[in-house]
């Protein structure tokens, strides 16, 4: 992530940009990221102490995952016809 910016509300959304909200739920702290893009988002739990930095850097990853494109099954010898 790099650092933020600063924009007008009308600002399109760059390729890349996420947007990260934190909410105490309870005992626990929740992260959601979102694809400022695409409008997908993730969310993750821990505990509410945890250090925000290190849950928000989870749902990134978390989300960079979703958005990878579908990997193909690699196919393998076992459980093949020849």
């Amino acid at each position: 992530m790099s650092g933020a910016r600063v924009g007008r509300s009308d600002d399109p959304p760059r390729a890349g940009e996420i947007y990260i909200e934190y909410t105490i739920v309870g005992a626990q702290l929740r992260a959601v990221a979102i694809d400022a893009a695409s409008g997908v988002e993730v969310s993750v739990f821990g505990p509410a102490k945890m250090h925000r930095d290190d849950l928000g850097q989870l749902a990134v990853r978390k989300l960079e995952r979703r958005l990878e494109p579908a990997r193909a099954p690699t196919p393998s010898a076992k459980g093949r016809y020849a």
